[in-house]
């Protein structure tokens, strides 16, 4: 009975471990989603005041005078 016991014990240890592991990996991947958010939404804006009228364009965006 001791032996079924202790296996039980070492089982749970290893499900809590797996748990804590999982749970650190969605931490990590909800902040990586938030980021990825907050760069998309702010090039959607860069990309909408873009074609406002009067806005000067990026110079990356220029096209060189030879073209």
């Amino acid at each position: 009975m001791q032996d079924r016991i202790t296996d039980i014990e070492i089982k749970l240890a290893h499900m809590e471990q797996a748990v804590n592991e999982l749970s650190d990996v969605l931490y990590k991947q909800q902040a990586l989603i938030e980021r990825l958010e907050a760069g998309y939404e702010n090039l959607r804006q860069r990309v909408n005041s873009g074609g406002e009228a009067g806005a000067s364009p990026d110079p990356v965006d220029e096209k060189p005078p030879h073209y």
